[in-house]
């Protein structure tokens, strides 16, 4: 389990694997990629087709479409706990540094 200050998925990549499950909380300023919506269609002009899908910010919940998950718990603490999962969401890279060896 991560806090928000570290980059969580860069560490699932690094425990892929791994018998692991890697759960963080991830900070609300955090701009994420959606996959390209599938199949392609090239424009009359050509063109290469695109690496990322839209933007997903945490911020802008109308950005964020229908979860793939949803689980809601009432916890005698903090009342109403809800989680929230999307499937092939991925970050927005500000450098390469850290990824220098991926291939993907």
């Amino acid at each position: 389990m991560f806090d928000a200050g570290y980059d969580v998925p860069r560490m699932s990549r690094l425990l892929a694997g791994l018998p692991v499950e890697v759960l963080g909380r991830m900070r609300t300023n955090r701009v994420m990629r959606k996959a390209v919506p599938a199949p392609w269609i090239s424009p009359p002009r050509g063109g290469r087709p695109p690496k990322h899908g839209k933007e997903f910010r945490f911020a802008k919940p109308e950005t964020c479409g229908e979860p793939a998950a949803v689980s809601t718990q009432v916890t005698d603490r903090y009342g109403t706990a809800r989680a929230m999962a999307w499937d092939r969401i991925h970050p927005r890279l500000t450098t390469r540094s850290a990824r220098m060896d991926h291939a993907g």
